[in-house]
């Protein structure tokens, strides 16, 4: 992430790509270039070529389009590098994809094009909230999201039907809000119980929470971002102020001290949860509760066949709350705000459109499981299966699409910020224990005063 930032904002590169004719690079005069982060034989850059043969069957008289799919390594390079090569050369793809925190920074330097003037009327609004809020920069929509995500919170069922009645009652319905202290306080009894248990449930048992800490400490911060963020959201705070680059006084404020020390109860002594928990803990009956992407369904669904798992809400920080909190986002296609032709960019635009209506969504859920990001799809997503772990998680995670989720924060600085919060801030929270306000405080001020350093060149 950081290194794409850099790369956009500087536009400075060395790279050996200069030779690389058009073809491979760009967009011919007649037709419309695609370039996507995703693998050709996965799932995602199959689905993406199938809609893209669609078009230009059911349009043999308008521009054809051709598409690249690009394997990515980590979080995107391979992919990024050919795309800032590309930049470079003034000589990008008609249209690509960006993960959705990103957007900002590429309109920040100018290099995409906004969608308003040329879409279809109404079909900006045919998005959920959250992912119009991802795409929208400074008033202007510039990214078209694909494939929406969530976050809910799973638990072991063999470990808690091992509980006693009393602790049983603290676990929340699917389809009941709850809080962090709500959810701190079940982890604390969980603990407290299969320490002194010989249930074959807890075996295996070395921890209550699994919080995919060890992915921020092998650089996968925007883990932490988007697993914890909602920590502060729940507590009608941010960790960016709405212009996108003031934190002072919103990340250091006193919401966030508060609701990172609740998160930070978590790691009380007996900690609840660990830095530096075992690879698919919560998999291998290693934790009974579990923070989980929505790609857990399928992770455990078709690897893990005798884990019993039950999903549930992620819960509020504050339970007063209203707004939205839960964590969502993903990647979107943009276009290229170099080109000036109008009658070009209204094709373009025209062909960005058949990727992300209302039946493309639904063709994208049923290949690769992306939830949709269109309101008139979200039905599609299967709750009434023979597999009644999938119909949970499902309708839990459903829900927060249509009523909970949140877009990240747009910013141009989104992985620096990302990466500091992630890195010290959560991290640090869970690698040293920290449990005090006042220690946490100095945590966020600290980052404050880097991101602060780091943003200068935002203000205007």
């Amino acid at each position: 992430m950081k290194k794409l930032f850099l790369y956009v904002s500087m536009l400075v590169l060395s790279f050996s790509l200069v030779a690389c004719s058009s073809s491979e690079t760009g967009g011919s005069d007649e037709n419309i270039v695609i370039w996507t982060q995703a693998a050709a034989d996965h799932p995602e850059g199959k689905m993406f070529a199938e809609r893209v043969k669609q078009y230009n069957e059911e349009h043999p008289d308008k521009p054809q389009v051709e598409i690249q799919n690009i394997t990515r390594a980590g979080a995107g390079s391979g992919y990024i590098d050919k795309l800032n090569a590309a930049i470079t050369a003034n000589d990008m793809p008609d249209i690509f994809t960006l993960d959705g925190p990103d957007i900002a920074a590429y309109v920040d330097s100018g290099l995409l094009g906004e969608l308003d003037d040329y879409m279809s009327d109404g079909f900006k609004e045919g998005f959920t909230e959250s992912i119009i809020a991802q795409g929208t920069v400074d008033g202007k929509f510039y990214g078209m999201g694909y494939s929406d995500s969530g976050v809910a919170i799973m638990y072991n069922e063999d470990m808690m039907n091992a509980l006693p009645e009393d602790i049983k009652e603290l676990v929340p319905a699917a389809d009941e809000d709850w809080t962090w202290d709500q959810f701190t306080e079940l982890a604390r009894k969980v603990d407290d119980f299969a320490k002194s248990s010989d249930d074959p449930a807890f075996k295996d048992y070395e921890s209550a929470v699994s919080l995919l800490l060890p992915d921020i400490t092998a650089g996968a911060y925007e883990t932490g971002t988007y697993y914890f963020t909602p920590v502060l959201w729940g507590n009608d705070t941010n960790i960016v102020d709405e212009d996108g680059v003031t934190v002072d006084g919103v990340l250091n404020s006193e919401k966030s001290v508060e609701a990172l020390t609740k998160f930070a109860k978590l790691f009380e002594e007996p900690q609840l949860a660990s830095a530096s928990e075992s690879e698919k803990a919560f998999h291998s009956g290693k934790t009974a509760l579990s923070v989980s992407g929505f790609w857990y369904v399928s992770e455990l669904t078709s690897n893990y066949p005798n884990l019993k798992f039950k999903t549930v809400r992620y819960p509020k920080m504050n339970e007063d709350y209203n707004g939205l909190y839960t964590p969502s986002g993903s990647w979107a296609f943009v276009r290229n705000g170099q080109e000036e032709d109008e009658e070009r960019i209204k094709q373009v635009v025209e062909v960005m459109e058949w990727l992300n209506n209302d039946e493309a969504s639904e063709e994208y859920y049923h290949a690769n499981g992306s939830i949709p990001t269109r309101v008139n799809s979200i039905d599609v997503i299967d709750t009434n299966t023979d597999n009644p772990y999938h119909n949970e998680a499902w309708s839990v995670l459903k829900y927060q699409v249509e009523n909970t989720n949140k877009s990240r924060p747009v910013s141009p600085g989104y992985p620096y910020l990302s990466e500091t919060f992630a890195k010290d801030v959560i991290l640090k929270i869970g690698q040293n224990k920290t449990t005090d306000p006042a220690t946490i405080k100095e945590y966020l001020d600290e980052a404050v005063k880097k991101i602060d350093i780091e943003f200068e060149k935002y203000k205007k």
